[in-house]
């Protein structure tokens, strides 16, 4: 079987968003998980190529693209966001082939640590990711509940919301407490996107907390000030999320935060899917960071 590799382009960026969804599709099916994997235009995708091309990477067999791999960094943190085979292609040595050319972002960079999230039932990924020194850190926890039976549970809180009209640099600061390095292109992307709300969530007038929203009614990221009651910056942010009237609820909550699972838990939030934090080094404070996905952490 010959598999070249090469840099992708915008035009691979569609191609390859299928081969995500049929990879995603595939394993849950495997796996009896009753998820839908829907098919979204490639704007992160997009996004990242802009910002890192070299962190774009396809595999092509008899003239298609078969696998894609996404990373993208930030300073010195390198994130690998997609690493996806053809069903029919996989434990063939591509992902191997697409990890090491993504890796070459990372020390072009002087990646000082390196890190991905990938789903907790995964495990031929979690070996390829092991033998490349990624190591599992974090438990996490898709959570989902009818949007209704969540705004009847509801109690108030005494945090606002306002919208976030631009990333401010406490977004940047705060960014840095718990994850260890600022993101601002990646805010940026995502209020310019379209597609979810910037909240800054506030107490007394200062803000604790900011808090993306979709009209789906999936939250996140979403990240707290340390030293913050994690409860009324929840409600504050499902309160927000719920003036979409969306017909479900759902966020990815690390298994550290435990004051954001009871609160969900109580509101009758349930587990979707399992997923793990892989990384070189330990790093972040997952009691308050809750991740937006896998591919955008």
């Amino acid at each position: 079987m010959s598999i070249t590799y090469r840099p992708a382009t915008a035009d691979d960026l569609v191609p390859a968003t299928k081969i995500v969804q049929q990879a995603f599709s595939d394993l849950r099916q495997r796996h009896a998980v009753n998820l839908p994997t829907n098919l979204s235009p490639p704007l992160f995708q997009t996004f990242c190529l802009t910002e890192n091309p070299e962190g774009l990477w396809v595999a092509e067999y008899d003239g298609a693209v078969v696998g894609l791999g996404l990373s993208w960094i930030c300073g010195a943190f390198w994130y690998l966001s997609q690493l996806f085979i053809r069903p029919d292609l996989q434990a063939s040595g591509v992902g191997q082939g697409l990890m090491a050319r993504t890796l070459e972002l990372a020390a072009h960079h002087g990646a000082t640590n390196r890190a991905l999230i990938t789903l907790g039932y995964n495990m031929k990924s979690a070996g390829l990711y092991l033998r490349n020194g990624l190591f599992p850190r974090e438990p996490l926890f898709r959570l989902a509940a009818p949007a209704p039976s969540v705004r009847s549970r509801l109690s108030m809180s005494d945090c606002a919301t306002v919208p976030i009209a631009q990333p401010e640099d406490w977004v940047g600061r705060l960014d840095e407490a718990v994850l260890g390095f600022r993101r601002q292109p990646h805010h940026r992307f995502l209020q310019g996107s379209g597609t979810v709300r910037a909240a800054q969530i506030e107490h007394a007038g200062r803000p604790v907390g900011y808090a993306y929203v979709a009209p789906t009614g999936h939250i996140g990221p979403l990240a707290i000030e340390p030293g913050t009651d994690a409860r009324p910056v929840i409600l504050a942010a499902i309160g927000s999320a719920l003036e979409s009237n969306p017909a479900q609820l759902s966020i990815n909550v690390p298994g550290k935060a435990e004051r954001a699972l009871q609160t969900l838990l109580e509101l009758g939030f349930r587990l979707e899917e399992p997923m793990v934090l892989m990384s070189a080094k330990p790093f972040g404070d997952w009691q308050h960071y809750l991740p937006r996905d896998p591919g955008y952490l």
